[in-house]
């Protein structure tokens, strides 16, 4: 089908049941014969079971490789949502198992505040919703002060 459609498509998506390369070799040769310099893409799915069909080096190396056969477009499918929901788990279970705030300091914040020298700003959401905009209407509206604004404090 990659080849079938590649002529009409931005780009060609190679799907596989587990981790593979040397399908994505066969995909990418017979995409590149039949339609040279199409895009192709991978699925790098958080179905597969990548310990059980790959050893660790392998794993490591494995967008490299795609890379290498031509693959411009590597994603995750679903990567943020296992992300967020094992994390939300990890948290929810330490916290309902006594301690509560300690599990949010221990677990979240401070690992945010650690985060800040690489770049990360989610510490002060508020900044990342917009709301300094608001703080500046709001500002203005009370005449040059006021003691509602999110971002003081």
């Amino acid at each position: 089908r990659g080849v079938a459609y590649a002529p009409y498509a931005d780009l060609a998506w190679c799907e596989t049941g587990t981790p593979d390369l040397d399908i994505a070799r066969e995909f990418a040769q017979a995409v590149q014969a039949a339609s040279p310099g199409k895009l192709l893409s991978y699925n790098c799915s958080p179905s597969f079971n990548w310990k059980k069909n790959l050893d660790d080096k392998t794993i490591a190396s494995f967008q490299e490789e795609l890379a290498a056969l031509g693959y411009k477009y590597q994603f995750i499918t679903l990567a943020g949502i296992h992300i967020n929901w094992f994390n939300t788990f990890q948290f929810a279970h330490a916290y309902a198992r006594g301690e509560g705030m300690k599990h949010y300091v221990n677990m979240v914040q401070e690992q945010e505040f650690a985060a800040r020298d690489k770049g990360y700003t989610f510490v002060s959401h508020q900044q990342e919703v917009g709301a300094g905009y608001f703080d500046d209407v709001t500002t203005v509206i009370q005449g040059g002060s006021s003691s509602v604004t999110a971002l003081t404090g």
